[in-house]
């Protein structure tokens, strides 16, 4: 059983990973899903750094942890090196990665079928990935 003082450090990383969480989702571009644009997201690949909806974070699971790695931004329990990947990425950098080479005249996918094509697309085969963008990341 774990102590009292372990207790109270760990509801106090918690709280302030949620804080962390919670600014991050104040930015702009994570105010929608990476995928679908859906807005208000409460789920993130952590993994790869985006802030998802429900309906992406279903999908995500889906491809399977060597691929994309799902939390809830305020039902799970966080650790630093997970906080650490959604702050050095987020949406925006996120979609200059991910997104690099979508057509110009793409539309985002709207049917649970064509967004899971789409998520496929974009994460597992990565199809629109900028292999030059290693600096963004940096």
């Amino acid at each position: 059983m774990a102590t009292r003082s372990c207790r109270e450090k760990a509801q106090k990383l918690n709280e302030q990973h949620q804080l962390i969480l919670s600014k991050l989702l104040r930015e702009e571009d994570n105010k929608y899903c990476a995928d679908c644009e859906a807005k208000g997201p409460r789920w993130a690949s952590w993994n790869i750094g985006v802030f998802i909806c429900i309906r992406c974070a279903g999908i995500h699971r889906n491809l399977g942890v060597h691929i994309s790695r799902v939390k809830s931004v305020n039902l799970d329990q966080w650790t630093p090196e997970q906080i650490q990947c959604m702050q050095d990425m987020g949406n925006t950098k996120a979609r200059l990665l991910y997104e690099a080479n979508l057509p110009e005249n793409f539309r985002r996918p709207q049917t649970d079928q064509a967004v899971e094509f789409f998520i496929r697309d974009k994460y597992e085969k990565k199809k629109y990935y900028d292999k030059n963008a290693i600096a963004i990341t940096n």
